[in-house]
């Protein structure tokens, strides 16, 4: 996972407006907030959702998430981000 030094980590909830904002969806859409040990984790599902590699690197740099794991079942698309998170 990137590595963010924890002065410029931005706040989680700034990283879902990136992700979402980014990914441009709009249909049937939704996600939760994940944390384990020194991970956070992003997982957005929607049925709206299209491979973009721009757009995957542009999420990487600005809010310090990677995709680390993406599956699809009955239509739907889970997309996990995950970085390292520092406690201040």
């Amino acid at each position: 996972m990137t590595t963010t030094n924890q002065s410029t980590q931005l706040p989680i909830d700034e990283c879902e407006e990136w992700i979402w904002d980014t990914l441009d969806w709009t249909k049937d859409s939704g996600f939760e907030y994940l944390k384990d040990g020194n991970k956070e984790f992003l997982i957005f599902s929607t049925n709206d959702f299209f491979a973009d590699a721009k757009a995957l690197e542009k999420i990487k740099k600005t809010t310090g998430m990677e995709l680390v794991q993406m599956s699809t079942h009955d239509g739907y698309t889970q997309l996990w981000f995950g970085r390292k998170r520092y406690q201040v």
